[in-house]
């Protein structure tokens, strides 16, 4: 006959003793250990798991005022970033506007250079007079590598000249895993970033020439009787969206940088490696749904939701 152990009823109530078998006693005390851990952990997972699945390589959302890092999945591992390289070319070619080497009302024609460059265009000709507004809208609405390219021969003479200092100027702002080799962003093997170095280039861009973000704003752009659509879906459908810029390439996927404002806070968002589809066009409305989805869950997050630390290193799975 198994051996039984007197277990009080209570604390405070009449002496009364049960009896449990000792084996019986230890298969309870297991089984109600196992249940209060199944019961505990969906409610640790679920006061992180308020982030909805993200469907890309990797991703970072950042508060664009502050610089704090609100979530994550592999955000300090280099990619391939595509037409994001744009944002480099931009920010070179906002410092030389900022500078008075430039004018945006200045007129110029296409060099050689820009109209031998392929992939996406804002379609320049030979001879064809454009503008540096022109320009700057040739990049950030269809993302023209002709665009990029030119923009590398008026700032700094060459593409190899333009790229050195592409990569001079990421050192000094913090961008320490990423490599550029051209302007454009057409596919290279070391041409890559961290979705974190793409994060502090835009907040960099943001806070720096906040004159210069209307041309992020763009829903399209008419250039040589051609009117480009801006392939970040979210521009001009999206009230609190502000821009910044798409890029695809098979190497990369799709990827898109937006950033929004609601409530005097700004937010910005970098997806790279949304899983491609034959149709172009459907791989960049996924990455801007993809998008939407982490900024609408970055402004609950900062503007509605309690405080909580522990969130603001949301890593998902």
């Amino acid at each position: 006959m198994l051996a039984s152990i007197p277990v009080p009823d209570t604390d405070f109530g009449p002496s009364t003793v049960k009896y449990f078998p000792s084996t019986g006693w230890w298969l309870f005390s297991w089984l109600s250990l196992v249940a209060i851990f199944l019961f505990c952990i969906p409610r640790a997972e679920a006061e992180t798991s308020g982030l909805p699945p993200i469907d890309a390589r990797a991703y970072i959302l950042m508060n664009a005022d502050t610089g704090a890092i609100i979530a994550t999945k592999n955000a300090y591992r280099p990619y391939a970033i595509a037409s994001i390289t744009k944002l480099m070319t931009l920010y070179l070619l906002f410092k030389d506007i900022d500078s008075g080497h430039l004018q945006l009302n200045q007129h110029f024609v296409p060099c050689r250079a820009a109209l031998q460059t392929g992939g996406s265009s804002m379609f320049m000709h030979p001879g064809m007079p454009f503008t540096i507004a022109q320009l700057i809208l040739g990049m950030t609405v269809p993302s023209g590598n002709d665009a990029a390219v030119e923009t590398a021969h008026l700032v700094a003479g060459s593409v190899p000249a333009f790229v050195a200092e592409m990569n001079r100027t990421a050192r000094k702002i913090g961008m320490l895993s990423t490599t550029f080799y051209d302007p454009d962003g057409l596919p290279h093997p070391n041409n890559m970033a961290s979705p974190y170095d793409v994060a502090v280039l835009t907040r960099t861009l943001m806070t720096q020439f906040p004159q210069f973000m209307p041309f992020f704003r763009h829903e399209n752009f008419t250039y040589a009787g051609i009117t480009s659509p801006n392939p970040n879906l979210l521009v001009g459908r999206v009230p609190f969206i502000t821009g910044m810029k798409s890029g695809y390439t098979d190497a990369a996927g799709h990827c898109l940088v937006a950033t929004g404002t609601q409530n005097g806070i700004s937010l910005i968002a970098v997806i790279l490696g949304v899983p491609s589809f034959r149709d172009e066009g459907r791989g960049f409305w996924r990455a801007s749904w993809q998008s939407l989805k982490l900024l609408d869950w970055g402004f609950a997050r900062t503007l509605w939701l309690p405080s909580v630390p522990h969130l603001e290193r949301t890593s998902a799975r």
